[in-house]
């Protein structure tokens, strides 16, 4: 399958909703509110616990993280490793120290292990407000002003995020089997809802 580098929106003005497929269940959302959403993010050559051995990707990854302007969310479905990725996940922590990432119930202890507190569970069925203000801090090297928060408008970034059922399992070893849950997930912002599967 031949890869296309994706293009990205440089700005948060968007009139419309825009996905861009990264590879297997990873998707970038950029909502006409200016919210920037990224799922089940996996940007290694493999899915496995050490990156010499294990499940190799068949083609080149379409960008790099460094390549994406905006993430306020992650948002993952669940805990395999084709999912959920340590170098990931605190390479976006490094890049985007404001990032909220939200998994399903049980996987907060991974996280906190990881350094990372901004983030929340759900169990299915729950869902939270997620607030982006237009003077939020900003990292070190992922500097924004606050007219590029905005969106074109003087009020905060408004979201919904909201955890649901599906069918599947979670487990990083074959000791943790369904220790923790797994989800599909909604996220609403800007008079836009998408339903993500996981």
């Amino acid at each position: 399958m031949p890869v296309r580098r994706p293009d990205f929106l440089p700005t948060r003005g968007t009139p419309t909703l825009r996905a861009t497929w990264l590879g297997h269940a990873c998707y970038y959302v950029e909502f006409p509110s200016g919210l920037r959403v990224l799922f089940d993010p996996v940007f290694d050559e493999r899915c496995s616990p050490v990156q010499f051995m294990g499940p190799k990707r068949y083609t080149d990854m379409p960008c790099k993280i460094d390549d994406i302007p905006f993430i306020d969310a992650v948002v993952i479905s669940h805990s395999h490793y084709d999912h959920l990725s340590h170098p990931t996940t605190t390479r976006i922590k490094e890049k985007f120290p404001n990032v909220h990432f939200f998994a399903p119930l049980g996987n907060k202890a991974w996280f906190t292990k990881c350094g990372i507190d901004n983030m929340t569970e759900l169990d299915w069925w729950q869902s939270r407000n997620f607030t982006l203000s237009a003077n939020r801090p900003t990292g070190k090297e992922h500097e924004e002003t606050a007219d590029a928060v905005k969106a074109g408008g003087d009020q905060d970034i408004q979201a919904v995020i909201g955890c649901l059922p599906c069918q599947h399992t979670s487990g990083r070893t074959p000791f943790n089997k369904s220790h923790t849950l797994w989800a599909s997930w909604y996220v609403e912002s800007g008079g836009k809802k998408i339903w993500f599967g996981g």
